[in-house]
């Protein structure tokens, strides 16, 4: 039922959330677009890649 919590991938995506914050709290705002842009193409990509792992388990 439940899936196994990948550390890596979780410790990546909170230092990024993190580092987004800060960036926006100190008001550097180019520096917050590339992090957020950075932030979601590595969530896609290690949601990408989850399925396809996904799916060559069930055959």
């Amino acid at each position: 039922m439940f899936e196994k919590v990948n550390i890596p991938d979780c410790l990546v995506i909170i230092g990024l959330v993190t580092a987004l914050v800060l960036a926006i709290f100190y008001a550097m705002h180019e520096l917050a677009m590339s992090i957020a842009s950075g932030l979601l193409g590595y969530i896609g990509g290690t949601v990408k890649s989850a399925t396809q792992m996904k799916g060559e388990e069930k055959r």
